[in-house]
């Protein structure tokens, strides 16, 4: 049996799937487009991705290959997502959840798609109902536990400060009883904690924890993430009335956005940048 990724769909998860048995020619071509569309996304090639998960979905249609169909729209809303292409993402998404109506799917599918509605939700600023579906899948036999703890922490933080954070303490907990070193679950409490200090106005403390994850973002060659950390650091100094060294920030995340040809992003921060008064 030929194997093919499947795109990380969540804020924090990555996982693989199997793909259906292939034989004729078309199968594998589709195939071998769908791995190099993951192989483009991993790379951070957003738009390469894009191109390669669409040309698989076409394949895929053209033989009436519901699985292979429904895996390449899957990858293509991720990939999607990664240039908030929302418009888009949302439409795939609309037609993922219909196929998957229709046809018997495995849980571990089903579950990937609940978190890429998720992700979706998150980036529309969405974060009740995004919350809403982490907690119904935080069941303490799910093998991802310590990965949908640590999304419904952040999105916890998101609502309010003022919430009793249930999720953020059970995702410290969770980390403590596992007992790693620093990982990407570390990063993302102290990514956590870092909105937190901006929220009670601790900026420096804020400002501390972000440094900290860029150095590990930067060792990971994590372009998203680097750009995000920079950004919330640019915006920390503005609450600061740190222009200039705002502007040094902006400038700094707008390059790895252009990197990226992630326009959304690009925009925005030249909106910004243009309203800085020094």
């Amino acid at each position: 049996m030929n194997k093919f990724s499947i795109i990380v769909i969540s804020l924090a998860l990555s996982a693989c799937t199997n793909s259906p048995d292939f034989q004729a020619g078309v199968y594998s071509k589709g195939e071998r487009i769908m791995l190099n569309g993951v192989i483009d996304y991993e790379k951070q090639n957003y738009l390469n991705a894009q191109q390669k998960f669409y040309r698989a979905l076409l394949l895929y249609q053209s033989v009436d290959d519901s699985e292979g169909t429904l895996l390449a729209r899957i990858n293509l809303v991720e990939a999607l997502l990664a240039t908030h292409k929302f418009e888009f993402a949302e439409q795939q998404l609309i037609i993922v959840k219909q196929l998957i109506l229709k046809r018997e799917i495995k849980k571990s599918l089903k579950f990937k798609v609940n978190l890429l509605e998720v992700k979706v939700l998150y980036q529309k600023q969405h974060y009740h109902e995004a919350l809403d579906i982490v907690e119904s899948l935080l069941i303490p036999e799910n093998n991802k536990r310590i990965d949908l703890l640590a999304i419904a922490a952040k999105l916890e933080v998101l609502i309010s400060v003022e919430t009793e954070q249930q999720w953020l303490n059970q995702f410290r907990a969770a980390l403590l009883q596992e007992g790693m070193g620093q990982s990407k679950f570390h990063i993302n409490l102290k990514r956590i904690d870092a909105v937190i200090a901006t929220q009670n106005k601790q900026f420096q403390q804020a400002l501390e924890l972000l440094h900290e994850s860029l150095v590990f973002y930067k060792k990971q060659a994590n372009r998203r993430a680097i750009a995000a950390c920079l950004e919330e650091i640019a915006e920390i100094s503005l609450k600061q009335n740190k222009q200039v060294q705002a502007l040094e920030y902006f400038n700094r995340a707008l390059a790895v956005r252009a990197w990226l040809k992630d326009q959304y992003h690009i925009d925005k921060i030249q909106k910004t940048i243009l309203q800085i008064k020094l």
